[in-house]
């Protein structure tokens, strides 16, 4: 018993690397007077946490998971192993002051009934972070968190329960419960409640260890005498509709498994609700924030068409409510559809929202189309005027404050947010060249670029040669990066990347308006369409493959609706009957979806019988959008390596590997037809795919009515 240590810490990590670095340099000064152990549990990460912390701190018991199980579980691995009198739960997003420890135990020593405790939490900007305290939450205490009222009304001791923000935050006081983000708890205490409950994955499951610590007749304590800082959101985002719903669903499970049937279907649909109301809310924050240059545009096109129109007729003394209302609004309609159309099939957004010369040629040829529509229909002859000072005024608006803020805007944080108009980067590569191309981008302070760090191509812990560079994680977790960072543009150095490197990682990220860039060592090479910026001595060129072009991707799935709808429609009255009668023989099973995921398609059990019935429910398939008519093979998902999940497009009834079958001796050659359909994907090479297929279909039934013959 004399090797027991008085503490144990545990952290449950996830993608935070940087921030569990600080919280445990701030940990072990705490820790300095007293004998310790440190468990540090990672869900899974992708930004090289496990290999940095091995390196950077051995001494800590770390480890390591294969999947992201979630907080309370992975919390409870390490709670098996604790030892010490007394457990301190703690996020990795966290600073401690140096006399945390101290002051909390002593208060345990003075306070005999204290089962648990928390300190004061602040957040980076010095604030109060209101959820460290809770109450339990009740029905109603919940229902006016969920509808915000909790929020609308701090200091109301009805309303802001949930959170007690009515409460002194500089007074020591019990409280039903604590904040899992920094929980001190004893040893015996946590022994008689139990771990937490895994059904939590999480959010709520600190609620529920606080409830039976209660029940148990231990108290909880606020204790503001000593305070840590928590950067809050930073392993959770909470402005994002996965927060929302996560939480709400755990909130749900709280009331599912304390409260009875007669609370839980009212409750059921205050969750929905919460989660209806806050979803709108977050999504259109979001819309605002990712789409400001969009919104800007067709608010000023808006904007102008309407003031001319007001204007034309106050000018001329002939405003009539029936001439305004119908020009008005079809005008209005036309110009927004024909903007963004010619904006999206340009590339405007969000490639060029801030090129000037790209809203100039959006203009341009907007009011041309329009100013034809009212030149060629009488019926909008009245209209003329209004787009000849529409076609000067919008555009002159939209070039300007483009210009203001390219002016005076040099990427620090405003009002309006760094992300609004800079793209957050990434570089992909390893060596010298990368290391130098990270510097002359950061030296920069260019509006367009906000540098995140580095993706090695091989290990997370290959650190770059310079200090302050970040390598975030290796190559093959690129897309799990993308999502959590929330990446908008990846620079390759291709240094030591091939140019088949390259294209294949971009198959994997499933960001439709993702912007590729390379620093080609060869200039002779090039990927796709592309077109050249300098930093100076570095050209970046930059690249698309066609397939994830959002104009070859709308005609694409046009083709796909349009001819199996066809298809669907005409042999319907046939292929319903049949399927009606032979219900019981359908199954379901898994291929090889799109960005390498399983998805689950129809089909009778008996192949042999009426094959074009399976055709029929493929075609239902491409209609849903699982399949296209034009794809790769389609294969059991189940049979497939790692790798060939990986690697892929949607897959279709036929494609370019599959009329090419008798020339593919090798998975190599498969792959350089893969490689160049998603590099040259379009409609036209859809369409003469397509009509491969029919004639090699066609050869071979009459191949088959030969041989019949001949027999």
């Amino acid at each position: 018993m004399n090797d027991r240590p008085k503490i144990s810490i545990v952290i449950v990590n996830y993608n935070v690397k940087e921030y569990l670095e600080q919280a445990l340099i701030s940990i072990k000064k705490a820790l300095v007077n007293f004998s310790h152990e440190i468990f540090v549990v990672d869900n899974a990460s992708v930004d090289g946490s496990v290999p940095y912390i091995r390196q950077r701190f051995p001494e800590i018991r770390l480890i390591s998971l294969n999947e992201n199980i979630g907080f309370g579980r992975a919390n409870n691995i390490a709670l098996k192993k604790a030892e010490g009198e007394y457990i301190i739960l703690i996020n990795p997003d966290t600073v401690v002051q140096e006399r945390t420890f101290s002051e909390l135990l002593q208060f345990f020593e003075d306070h005999p009934d204290a089962g648990a405790v928390t300190c004061k939490i602040i957040d980076s900007n010095g604030s109060f972070s209101v959820d460290c305290r809770h109450s339990i939450p009740t029905p109603m205490i919940a229902f006016w968190k969920v509808i915000g009222f909790s929020k609308l009304f701090p200091r109301s001791k009805i309303f802001a329960k949930y959170n007690l923000t009515y409460l002194d935050e500089n007074e020591t006081y019990a409280v039903p419960a604590v904040s899992g983000s920094f929980m001190m708890i004893r040893k015996k205490v946590l022994d008689r409640a139990g771990h937490f409950d895994e059904r939590f994955f999480m959010y709520c499951e600190d609620i529920d260890l606080c409830h039976r610590i209660n029940e148990e007749g231990f108290r909880i304590y606020y204790v503001p005498t000593t305070q840590i800082v928590h950067y809050k959101g930073e392993s959770t985002k909470k402005d994002n509709l996965d927060y929302i719903k996560a939480f709400h669903q755990s909130l749900y499970q709280f009331f599912q498994k304390y409260y009875g049937k007669s609370h839980i279907q009212l409750f059921r649909w205050v969750i929905v609700l919460g989660i209806f109301f806050r979803g709108i809310f977050i999504y259109l924050k979001n819309l605002l924030h990712n789409h400001f240059p969009l919104i800007a545009d067709v608010f000023i096109l808006n904007s102008i068409i309407l003031f001319s129109f007001i204007g034309r007729m106050e000018f001329t003394g002939e405003f009539r409510w029936v001439d305004f209302s119908h020009n008005y609004f079809v005008i209005n309609l036309l110009s927004t559809i024909i903007f963004l159309s010619l904006a999206f099939y340009l590339e405007v957004y969000p490639k060029h929202r801030l090129s000037v010369q790209s809203i100039i040629k959006t203009n341009i040829l907007t009011f041309t189309l329009l100013a034809s529509i009212t030149f060629f229909f009488k019926q909008f002859g009245y209209s003329r005027i209004v787009v000849l000072v529409s076609a000067v005024i919008s555009p002159t608006i939209m070039i300007l404050w483009r210009v203001i803020l390219k002016r005076f805007y040099k990427g620090e944080r405003s009002a309006l947010g760094k992300d609004i108009f800079s793209k957050r980067t990434v570089i992909v590569g390893k060596g010298t060249g990368v290391n130098a191309l990270y510097k002359k981008i950061m030296d920069m302070r260019d509006i367009g670029y906000d540098l995140l760090g580095i993706v090695t191509i091989n290990n997370a812990d290959d650190q770059p040669s310079h200090g302050p560079i970040q390598a975030l994680g290796k190559l093959e977790d690129l897309p799990q990066l993308v999502r959590l960072y929330q990446i908008k543009q990846i620079i390759f150095s291709t240094e030591e990347l091939t140019y088949e490197q390259i294209l294949k990682t971009m198959t994997k990220i499933e960001m439709q308006f993702m912007e590729f860039k390379i620093v080609p060592s060869n200039l002779e090479v090039m990927i796709g369409k592309s077109n050249i910026e300098r930093l100076d001595d570095y050209p970046l060129l930059e690249i698309e493959y066609a397939i994830g072009k959002p104009f070859n991707r709308f005609i694409k799935r046009s083709l796909d609706i349009g001819l199996s709808s066809i298809a669907v429609l005409i042999t319907s009255p046939l292929a319903l009957p049949i399927l009606f009668l032979k219900r019981g023989e359908l199954r379901s099973f898994q291929i090889r979806g799109d960005k390498g995921a399983g998805t689950t398609i129809t089909q009778l059990k008996r192949k042999d019988f009426k094959k074009w019935i399976n055709r029929w429910l493929l075609f239902s398939e491409v209609i849903r959008g699982k399949i296209s008519i034009v794809g790769s093979p389609i294969m059991d998902y189940q049979k497939l390596d790692q790798k060939e999940r990986n690697f892929a497009y949607k897959p279709g009834l036929t494609g370019i590997v599959q009329i090419n079958r008798k020339k593919i001796r090798h998975p190599d050659d498969a792959e350089k037809y893969h490689l160049f359909y998603l590099k040259n994907q379009s409609l036209l090479l859809d369409i003469e795919i397509l009509l491969k297929a029919l004639f090699q279909k066609l050869l071979f039934v009459e191949d088959m009515a030969r041989r019949v013959e001949g027999d």
